[in-house]
């Protein structure tokens, strides 16, 4: 005769009950942030774009698998033409949404006071605004990296004070990354052309670069 299996003591259920409950809570919030952030986001990209984009962050599952080595990529298919979304790492996901809720003020101050990216997090979020924006133009179809990054630098500043910064913090932000970060950049993302008075100077009447 079999004997019956002893009951899960109640203290055990409301216990495995309170983590449930709380990872569930956990889930909903993470999601909750993320899908605000992406619209943000997607909103800033489609103004870039010039048509309707989206803008992709790693969930639960992608941050625990790991990131790939690039911060943000958009698929062109064979004819040359953009898919309708990007995919941004975490990092500068993070960062993005941590400009736009007002958490690097420091870091911008520091910036267009100084005139280098400072601040604990300063060259994370610029990276970070460079990487949306750079996405965002090869998402309007501009394919070559070179070309793409210089658009970036010239337009950044634009994604920076859509997303929070001031006028002054998003152009120190801009000429900061341009003069530190740009010329550590691989070869095929850079290019004599980008420059002040040059071919791709989207501005040739401003004396201010970029």
């Amino acid at each position: 005769m079999r004997r019956a299996a002893p009951a899960t003591p109640l203290p055990v259920k409301l216990a495995i009950a309170a983590v449930l409950l709380a990872g569930c809570g956990w889930w909903l919030a993470d999601r909750t942030d993320r899908v605000g952030n992406e619209r943000r986001l997607s909103k800033v990209a489609s103004q870039i774009a010039g048509r309707e984009v989206e803008v992709r962050c790693p969930g639960p599952i992608g941050r625990a698998l790991g990131q790939g080595t690039l911060e943000g990529s958009v698929r062109f298919d064979a004819d040359g033409r953009p898919a309708d979304d990007t995919q941004l790492r975490q990092t500068s996901c993070a960062e993005l949404d941590a400009l736009a809720e007002g958490r690097r003020g420091q870091e911008l101050a520091c910036t267009e006071r100084a005139g280098i990216l400072c601040g604990r997090r300063g060259s994370e979020l610029a990276l970070a605004v460079d990487v949306l924006t750079h996405e965002s133009w090869h998402l309007r179809g501009v394919a070559d990296e070179a070309r793409t990054e210089c658009n970036s630098l010239q337009t950044m500043a634009s994604t920076a004070r859509a997303l929070g910064a001031t006028p002054a913090q998003a152009a120190a932000l801009a000429a900061a990354q341009y003069a530190e970060s740009y010329p550590r950049m691989p070869d095929h993302y850079r290019s004599e052309q980008c420059a002040d008075g040059r071919d791709w100077d989207l501005r040739p009447d401003d004396p201010r670069f970029p």
